[in-house]
């Protein structure tokens, strides 16, 4: 992976493609409800939508086109970590994956600004 690098414009427009930002939504979302942990409300998932702010990315090349790795502000000091993968060749981008960790042995995907 290369190195983090602070958000830039084409990569703020990345990550708010539809296919992008709300696939990662529905991801945090459905965390949320099979684990119960983070308490959000459909109303939480409008505020997330509307403060996505990606604050940092990486990009890695990889053997079928490129992952970036984006560190996401949702608000309230939250972030989410996702991988977005570009296809080699051409201008097709996938939400890949959402990042997760056990906190006390708790499953979440939610960081604060110190991660």
């Amino acid at each position: 992976m290369g190195p983090v690098m602070d958000a830039i414009p084409e990569i703020q427009a990345l990550s708010e493609r539809p296919e992008i930002r709300e696939a990662a939504i529905d991801a945090l979302h459905k965390k949320h409800r099979e684990n119960r942990v983070h308490h959000f409300t459909e109303e939480h998932r409008e505020k997330h939508i509307n403060n996505w702010q990606v604050t940092k990315y990486a990009e890695e090349p990889v053997a079928y086109g490129v992952n970036y790795f984006m560190k996401v502000s949702i608000g309230d000091g939250l972030f989410i970590h996702i991988r977005v993968h570009r296809q080699e060749h051409q201008n097709v981008y996938d939400f890949y994956s959402l990042h997760e960790t056990f906190k006390h042995n708790v499953a979440t995907c939610i960081f604060t600004e110190a991660i």
